[in-house]
């Protein structure tokens, strides 16, 4: 019999957010005896790292569907990225213009790997200023498509250390 295991310790959110192109990606390495996947990457110099921000909802989200190709599970990955300014817009123009893998690792350290080489996650967002003093003035955003497969679970305690 299988069974799962409920872990009564547990906490939403996201803690961290990495996006780096397909092309880094050197290859998804799975340990047979584990059972763990890890990722290996040809360089750290295209890595945009997005700091959570401290009382906002950062959120994975992934859902399985099924259409006439067969099942596919669409990935989300939500946050906002505080204050508008020239830096950040800078980066921004980069993940809106290009294809990206997201490892997204929750407050309780699971580590997801969304999209893959074949079908990268697009990445959009809005700007906004608020409307009143007391408003967010930031860019919500979003990572999102449609994967063949649901999202690796990755073994990393941290992923600075990618």
């Amino acid at each position: 019999m299988k069974k799962i295991n409920f872990d009564h310790n547990n906490i939403g959110g996201l803690a961290e957010i990495f996006a780096f192109p397909p092309s880094d990606l050197l290859r998804i390495r799975h340990d047979h005896r584990s059972g763990y996947n890890c990722v290996e990457l040809k360089t750290r110099d295209n890595i945009v790292a997005i700091p959570v921000y401290p009382d906002r909802s950062f959120v994975f989200d992934e859902q399985k569907s099924t259409a006439d190709g067969g099942d596919y599970w669409q990935v989300s990955i939500e946050g906002v990225i505080p204050k508008l300014r020239h830096d950040v817009s800078v980066l921004i123009e980069v993940l809106e213009r290009g294809e990206w893998l997201v490892l997204s690792q929750d407050h309780n350290g699971v580590v997801h790997l969304s999209g893959s080489v074949e079908v990268p996650l697009s990445f959009a967002c809005e700007k906004t200023t608020g409307d009143s003093y007391t408003s967010l003035n930031g860019s919500s955003f979003i990572f999102s498509g449609s994967q063949p497969a649901p999202s690796l679970i990755i073994d990393m305690d941290d992923l600075n250390h990618i």
